[in-house]
């Protein structure tokens, strides 16, 4: 009987130990500052379309570039005139008569420069993202 005393004492004694020695091993130092941690992935951004919007338009075209990224053509037009569309916003409402740079990815190669045709501008792309909001012209009329 003395016998099982010592060892469930000595058991004991050697799990108090290893015990206090895990203790003793673990880390004060803040997640963010331990160079073992990896480091906090900040919340990427809230992305999001804009509002939906549009406008019927006449514009004379002022310059075509063709695009090496992102939509084929980049335009400057001149607003002549814009309706709303129903009770869309219409983002182009005090633009008329100044020129404003619109993007597209309708075959520009049938226009030239002070074509005035009629077609319809939205905004496009993500709010949160700079430069990231457009102005989109499609349904661009005869040539």
């Amino acid at each position: 009987m003395r016998f099982k005393i010592r060892i469930t004492t000595a058991v004991s004694m050697v799990l108090l130990i290893a015990g206090l020695a895990l203790t003793a091993c673990k880390s004060t130092i803040p997640a963010s500052d331990n160079i073992n941690s990896p480091a906090p992935v900040p919340p990427g951004p809230v992305r999001g379309t804009v509002i939906n919007s549009d406008s019927f338009v006449t514009v004379k075209i002022m310059n075509i570039t063709a695009a090496s990224a992102g939509y084929p053509w980049t335009l400057e037009v001149l607003v002549q005139n814009t309706t709303d569309v129903n009770n869309l916003p219409n983002p182009v409402k005090d633009s008329v008569g100044k020129v404003v740079t619109v993007v597209t990815d309708q075959d520009m190669t049938y226009f030239k420069v002070n074509n005035v045709v009629p077609a319809e501008i939205k905004l496009i792309g993500d709010v949160n993202t700079p430069g990231g909001i457009r102005l989109y012209l499609y349904n661009i009329g005869p040539k």
